[in-house]
């Protein structure tokens, strides 16, 4: 039996969706490089990256245990510091770096083990993206043509940059990671733009091939309807008859 990843909607928009198209950061939704291909090179270490990927679904585990754990280990390191030598004096600031660092530990400790499920899928049949919320929020559902995007501005010296975030809908303004394929905001933005885009046909890759004829009639059915988001490419067919038979029915 095929599990189906179809989720409840959980947000219709954000407070600010105005706001928001003027964010300087903003990456908009569509394809605006060909992106990296979903082969083998992605796949193949399918067990700890991707749970599942087709035609109609694409759900990558959210990596959220990285959190607690790193986050966690650093706290812990960062509070023995102060602890040893243990027969050395202490003055004050001494017993506050101690203690932030003892409760940072014990804050991340206890999230690593009451963190909701944390789910990010792509639902490129219904239209909806589910992803992470903040700390214990449960997971998002939204029209993925209502979800914004941004790039990160990383470190002063640039570690973390732009890589491509979701922005939460929450009344603070908090991101969610966006690593369908690599972290790179661009490349990143124009696969899952794509992949949603259910007029194309599915993006390039070996791992979607098992799926691209049941995608192809299915698309025929419909009258090969007008694609959803700009491309700054060409998305072609997987064959010449089948650009062909999509040019004379569908027009484009």
């Amino acid at each position: 039996m095929i599990a189906d990843y179809t989720r409840k909607i959980t947000h219709q928009d954000y407070r600010n969706p105005d706001k928001l198209k003027k964010y300087y950061h903003r990456v908009i939704k569509q394809i605006h490089i060909r992106p990296d291909r979903f082969d083998k090179n992605f796949t193949r270490e399918k067990e700890s990256a991707y749970i599942h990927f087709d035609d109609q679904f694409l759900v990558s585990k959210s990596g959220n245990w990285v959190v607690p754990v790193v986050a966690g280990s650093m706290s812990f390191i960062f509070m023995l510091i102060f602890i040893f030598p243990l027969d050395e004096s202490r003055d004050g600031i001494d017993w506050t770096f101690l203690t932030i660092g003892a409760l940072s530990t014990i804050f991340f400790i206890i999230y690593g083990f009451t963190m909701p499920k944390k789910e990010s899928i792509l639902n490129r049949k219904d239209g909806l993206i589910t992803f992470t919320g903040f700390i214990w929020q449960p997971n998002i559902t939204m029209a993925f043509k209502k979800v914004e995007f941004a790039y990160s501005t990383g470190g002063e010296d640039a570690v973390g940059a732009f890589q491509l975030q979701i922005i939460r809908p929450n009344r603070w303004q908090t991101f969610a990671i966006a690593g369908y394929i690599g972290l790179e905001c661009y490349s990143n933005m124009s696969f899952i733009t794509w992949y949603m885009d259910k007029n194309r046909p599915l993006p390039p890759g070996e791992a979607f091939d098992a799926f691209r004829q049941a995608d192809y009639k299915r698309r025929k059915a419909a009258g090969f309807p007008k694609p959803l988001y700009r491309s700054n490419i060409a998305t072609p067919e997987a064959t010449k008859e089948q650009r062909a038979e999509r040019k004379r029915i569908g027009g484009w």
